[in-house]
């Protein structure tokens, strides 16, 4: 009996032992996913590089909007020709 105790024993810790430093290791990769971390992580080093790709992000911003306004503008076209459709 005292032996299948000890056992039983043993295994609770083993597992006790397994849990803690599971937990202890998502704790560490929580801390590495706030988004200071990530931001610092996956920041370019030199400042040329930031400027650089601040101008890459503006550009595409930029195209961006304007193919939105394309769309808009045509949409707003085809709006005035199926108004003017209608009233025939």
């Amino acid at each position: 009996m005292d032996r299948e105790a000890a056992v039983i024993r043993s295994e609770m810790t083993q597992t006790r032992a397994d849990l803690d430093r599971k937990l202890e290791l998502f704790q560490v990769r929580a801390r590495d996913m706030t988004p200071r971390r990530y931001v610092q992580r996956h920041m370019p080093d030199y400042p040329v590089d930031r400027a650089i790709g601040a101008a890459l992000t503006m550009t595409g911003m930029f195209m961006a909007w304007r193919m939105y306004q394309g769309h808009v503008a045509r949409r707003a076209k085809v709006r005035v020709a199926m108004e003017s459709y209608g009233r025939w």
